[in-house]
């Protein structure tokens, strides 16, 4: 009989002294101390941390989760969910707690006209290749697609491949289905248990473990074309980007230069099309600076296109032993009216051990005013119409643990964000960046003591996800 030793403070496979054994719940699925497993769990895709658990949970069912998140909270226990692990700094990490494997939770419910209902461990490749073949995709898709569906929603979900004038895909969530601290599952939307809806989109696993959501779908183009257009100046890049973006005739734009290197600015501007509708590079491109006039097209299966980060990681991951590499990957949010100099300032100052032999840098623009959700942590909207995503996605020369290299780069980190908040700019907390408490509530701001308040309501005994530290 598996339980926790109350006195001891650790789980165990069976009692030893029935006097501090507290035997866990009945389950449909199982709770495992396999080593191989519990290792596993005890790293995520930035290599950055090691915190082993001492048991996994891999849920049969959403009634599994409500017990143990019960049990945890009765017996003071540590817990977190853990997606595909794609955080960088330990996020999804609990050391001598309870990890639950979300990606046991993995059903597609209904894909209907509008919206889809599905599993928090739902791959978004998954969701993706499921309602493309009804001629449907999600609103808003995050660059990489092997992360869950319930991950991103409670990081964000951004990306570049599809959304700029779109918001993230917590904006697009119509309802979820959550389970507290406490063992409780509740409903909620805009207009049921408004509260926990809030605190656990971008909520980063502070308020509850999401478990399901309905999310929206609007109609797909089967083709893709990608113009790309390479900048040796930044005022002409950023100039050209605003052309773009204002006019709305494109569905993706952003800076993807080639792995192992920020500079030069490498513009993907990418227009989504029927077969019969050919894009017109000279209607589309009018206007820009004369490096427009060196355009390359390339075309896509719509699938193909919306595929290209991840197989590039996957390809990295099969072929250049890339999950195993340190990834203290940074991404800021940077105002329209400061962006340029940052870029300037960074950019140029980037050395190979900054960026590593497949990062680099991204640049990516976001129109404020379809951002909504409240800990998703914007700049203020006085710094312009669009909001800016600078990253500078570090990885190291080999795989295996490099503390020296990590504790440098996460340095590295901190000073930019210092540079980017005295800007006016914002972290996205998906990345390796070291925050004190104080940093916490400099970030969360005025929401500072709403988000207080619901976790002393939904997680009353402060169990979840201690991985970021921000309690």
């Amino acid at each position: 009989m598996a339980g926790f030793d109350l006195i001891g403070r650790q789980w165990v496979a069976e009692a030893a002294d029935s006097a501090s054994f507290a035997a866990v719940p009945s389950l449909d699925g199982t709770l495992t101390f396999d080593p191989d497993v519990l290792a596993a769990n005890s790293r995520d895709q930035g290599n950055i941390f090691q915190r082993t658990p001492c048991a996994v949970l891999r849920p049969g069912s959403v009634k599994d989760i409500r017990r143990m998140l019960a049990y945890c909270a009765a017996h003071g226990i540590k817990a977190a969910p853990a997606g595909a692990h794609h955080a960088m700094y330990g996020q999804p990490l609990v050391s001598g707690g309870l990890v639950i494997e979300m990606r046991s939770l993995h059903t597609i419910h209904s894909i209907g006209t509008d919206s889809a209902v599905v599993d928090a461990g739902v791959p978004w490749k998954d969701l993706v290749e499921t309602a493309f073949r009804r001629g449907l995709r999600p609103a808003s898709i995050t660059s990489y697609l092997g992360a869950t569906v319930g991950g991103t929603l409670s990081m964000g979900g951004i990306g570049m491949m599809s959304a700029y004038r779109a918001g993230a895909q917590v904006d697009h969530a119509r309802k979820l289905e959550v389970v507290t601290g406490d063992g409780r599952l509740l409903q909620c939307s805009g207009t049921q248990n408004t509260d926990l809806f809030e605190a656990a989109l971008a909520g980063l696993g502070q308020c509850g473990v999401i478990t399901r959501a309905t999310v929206d779908l609007v109609p797909a183009k089967p083709l893709a074309r990608t113009y790309r257009i390479g900048y040796t100046d930044v005022a002409a890049f950023f100039q050209d980007v605003r052309i773009l973006a204002n006019r709305g005739e494109f569905d993706s734009l952003g800076s993807i230069p080639q792995p192992g290197t920020a500079q030069p600015l490498t513009l993907w501007a990418t227009v989504f099309h029927d077969a019969g509708d050919v894009p017109d590079a000279s209607h589309l491109l009018r206007g820009l600076s004369p490096a427009a006039a060196g355009a390359a097209f390339e075309d896509y299966g719509f699938l193909d296109y919306i595929l290209l980060v991840t197989t590039m990681y996957d390809s990295f991951a099969a072929n250049l032993d890339w999950d195993a590499k340190v990834k203290p990957w940074l991404d800021l949010f940077l105002p329209d009216d400061a962006v340029e100099d940052f870029v300037s300032s960074v950019f140029p100052s980037l050395t190979p051990e900054d960026l590593g032999p497949t990062g680099f840098g991204l640049v990516f623009p976001m129109l404020r005013s379809t951002y909504g959700r409240p800990l998703l942590r914007l700049p203020d909207a006085s710094g312009g119409p669009w909001v800016w995503l600078v990253s500078v996605l570090t990885d190291s020369a080999g795989p295996g643990p490099d503390p020296a290299f990590a504790s440098r780069m996460t340095d590295r980190n901190y000073r930019l964000y210092q540079q980017a908040a005295a800007a006016g700019g914002t972290r996205y907390p998906h990345g390796a960046c070291p925050f004190t408490a104080a940093d916490w509530q400099a970030h969360y701001g005025s929401m500072w003591p709403r988000l207080v308040a619901w976790k002393n309501r939904y997680d009353p005994k402060g169990i979840l996800t201690p991985g970021p530290g921000i309690f």
